[in-house]
């Protein structure tokens, strides 16, 4: 059983980014096989949902709100453990993200910058392909966007 919990930059515990950073790297910088800075000051004004599933961060997505330089709310960093694939946790991750979009940004658009394979999964959230395919680290992505 997974449970979500969302945290500010500043609420997360020394022990939980910790799990989030390392979770991250052996996704997307190891199994990815890319070079590349996960970090990218981003962090900081991110919202972050976690999955916990028998005290280990299982699933984890960020949000960055709205703001006076983005009007629409942007997701990222959409990661689920090896050990915790194929239980629907990605689709979880999804619905507990678009309730708490609704919830505290009513009516706000959603954009992200989805890898290309996903596509599909992301439409049936309601996301709709916003442009060309491109590439980031040698893996095709294409830009997304879910209006209210």
């Amino acid at each position: 059983m997974i449970n979500f919990q969302w945290y500010k930059f500043s609420e997360l515990t020394v022990e939980l980014l910790y799990s989030i950073l390392a979770l991250r790297a052996d996704v997307f910088i190891v199994e990815h096989n890319r070079v590349c800075l996960d970090p990218d000051g981003k962090d900081i004004s991110a919202l972050h949902l976690l999955g916990i599933e028998k005290g280990t961060v299982a699933a984890y997505i960020r949000i960055l709100p709205p703001s006076d330089i983005q009007n629409y709310i942007s997701f990222g960093r959409v990661v689920t453990a090896k050990s915790a694939r194929r239980k629907g946790y990605g689709k979880l991750l999804m619905r507990e993200l678009l309730d708490y979009c609704n919830a505290n940004f009513p009516s706000i658009s959603i954009e992200c910058s989805a890898q290309h394979y996903l596509q599909k999964f992301y439409e049936g959230f309601g996301f709709k392909a916003n442009g060309n395919v491109y590439t980031i680290d040698n893996i095709p992505h294409i830009s997304m966007r879910k209006d209210f």
